[in-house]
């Protein structure tokens, strides 16, 4: 029997383990259905038992002296780390975890797992590639290989299908996780990728975030009770990480957060409690001068590399704090161009870390095919209006183009008048700024109660595997929300109202067949093919057809207007 082929990303906050199966890299999901294991380890001191993962950390509030996290930031230091009264080396630790998931992995594919590739940051000095290499002895491997985790990175989106992005050769690869963070510019060529420049922070990472909402906790504290807590102990600030941690996530889909935390400690006798609105935008203010240290060191390592912003042709986000929608619409803005995911950013080290372990086996390798939304989805706002037409014009997105789905996503967005009637929500979706450049798929009316302008209103977009988007709206402070469910592959509003009254179904395939008939230059044999069967395809929804029909005209209507927009950009 052939060993298998894994790579791990052993990282600061989380860890995750990745093997070959006919020629694709697949996550292992290790623990309650997930493949992101925290990077935690934790003894109970009663019965010597050593706890790894998620039930470690859920150990650490209760036991923060017998729990250790961020243990890779001690990688290579000749340190001893004291938990409960066992002392261990930063190696000897990382072992347990690198162990646990191996043990796990091995579990869930039904082999022994004895080889693999382990990932690094790129600034990794020596003595901490030692360390790495050992802590993976240490766990009863054969360390085949250490990889710059850009490197590998970059190794799974080769091969993702359909990726887009510039015919560059040049691609940064951004990298914020839960300690650290890491720019790296590589140069592809062929089979041969070589980086150019690396820079990076051992002290950023979304860690750092989190402390930033645990001080606006403490002061929120402060403020309720009068009370000092500038010296929270070790217990409290534990917890209080949690919360952040928590609320830090849901910021990155929601533009609000609720804390309520019930006992948090107790002084003179006295619970104090924590009970907090988020806003996202507060937030940003919060870590607004952290992002400006990546964007400093995205510059440093441009300016070694010797390119310009211009001549990048993909960025890759890594690390789960990259779904931070500002460093997101930060580095959307710095490079011109949409700057988002196309794999889960906490699992492409490990994928690629595989895909290493296939090169180096001579395994043949696959495309990923990931299940992403094909378009951008979002709505119309009145940010700009149309110069001709002088109505409201602004794709305002929502969910953007080649987000793993499933996807929930929220964003916030702002009355215009006093006693605003209602909004007339018209939901899109493609890829230009501008509404008119883009698709109309859905349409309907939201009604809204009395309320002075600029009053908030939460539009909350939910999408499946299936193409359906549940889209909920909430009239914040109101309680006025109405649900809306749209079919995305089918173009149609789903009611979930009775008395609603009935929406215009729009579908963009056929509109965008049509506006391909309407082109000079189409030969005229392929014009009657496309009106043919745009006719059929629309006549099947029309009437209601069986879901198979429809699809088999889909399909035959979508491969022909792909074959007209090839003879058209030839032609062009």
């Amino acid at each position: 029997m052939k060993d298998i082929l894994c790579g791990i990303d052993l990282g600061t906050t989380n860890s995750s383990i990745a093997f070959l199966r006919e020629g694709r890299p697949f996550a292992v999901d290790i623990e309650e259905g997930s493949a992101i294991v925290p990077s935690v380890v934790s003894l109970d001191e009663e019965t010597g038992q050593i706890f790894v993962g998620r039930s470690a950390k859920n150990r650490l509030a209760a036991f923060p002296d017998q729990t250790v996290r961020s243990i890779k930031r001690l990688m290579g230091k000749e340190v001893k780390v004291q938990f409960g009264k066992r002392s261990s080396s930063p190696e000897e630790i990382s072992s347990l975890i690198l162990k646990y998931l191996v043990d796990k992995a091995s579990e869930k594919v039904g082999q022994e797992i004895k080889r693999t590739v382990i990932t690094v940051p790129a600034y990794f000095n020596d003595a901490q590639r030692r360390a790495t290499i050992r802590a993976g002895e240490l766990a009863g491997l054969e360390v085949s290989r250490i990889i710059n985790e850009p490197t590998a990175a970059s190794l799974v989106y080769d091969h993702v299908a359909s990726l887009g992005g510039s015919p560059s050769p040049y691609i940064l690869v951004y990298d914020l996780g839960g300690g650290t963070f890491d720019v790296s510019i590589l140069e592809i060529k062929g089979e041969i990728k070589e980086v150019l420049s690396s820079c990076g922070d051992t002290a950023l990472g979304g860690d750092d975030f989190d402390e930033r909402l645990v001080a606006f906790f403490l002061r929120r504290m402060r403020e309720e009770t009068g009370l000092d807590f500038t010296d929270p102990g070790r217990a409290l600030h534990v917890r209080l990480r949690e919360i952040a941690e928590r609320a830090k996530i849901s910021l990155s889909d929601q533009p609000f957060v609720w804390v309520k935390e019930v006992g948090l400690t107790h002084v003179n006798g006295e619970p104090v409690h924590l009970n907090v609105e988020i806003d996202r935008r507060d937030y940003e203010e919060m870590i607004g001068d952290l992002l400006q240290k990546t964007v400093a060191k995205v510059e440093e390592a441009l300016e070694e590399a010797h390119l310009n912003l211009g001549d990048i042709g993909n960025v890759i986000l890594v690390g789960g704090a990259t779904r931070t929608p500002l460093i997101q619409k930060t580095l959307t803005e710095m490079f011109e161009r949409s700057i988002s995911h196309s794999i889960d950013p906490d699992l492409c080290v490990a994928l690629g870390a595989s895909v290493q372990s296939g090169l180096m086996a001579g395994e043949p390798l696959g495309h990923i095919l990931l299940d992403v939304t094909a378009h951008s989805l979002g709505v119309k706002t009145a940010d700009e209006f149309d110069q001709e037409s002088g109505d409201a014009d602004y794709f305002s997105i929502i969910i953007r183009r080649n987000t793993k789905v499933p996807v929930r996503k929220g964003e916030l967005y702002y009355t215009i008048v006093d006693k605003q009637e209602g909004v007339d929500v018209e939901v899109f979706q493609g890829e230009s700024p501008s509404c008119k450049g883009n698709t109309l798929i859905g349409r309907f009316w939201y009604p809204l109660k009395p309320s002075p302008a600029d009053s908030p209103i939460i539009t909350e977009f939910a999408y499946d595997k299936e193409g359906i988007v549940h889209i909920t709206l909430d009239q914040k402070g109101y309680n006025n929300r109405k649900e809306v469910t749209l079919d995305v592959r089918r173009r149609r509003v789903i009611q979930t109202e009775a008395e609603e009254k009935e929406q215009e179904i729009l579908n963009y395939i056929v509109e965008k067949s049509r506006r391909l008939i309407a082109r000079d230059g189409l030969p005229a044999p392929l014009r009657r093919n496309l009106e043919e069967l745009t006719d059929r395809y629309e006549d099947a929804i029309k009437s209601g057809k069986a879901e198979s029909v429809i699809d088999q005209c889909e399909d035959e209507l979508l491969e022909k207007i792909e074959e007209a927009e090839e003879g058209l950009g030839a032609i062009e």
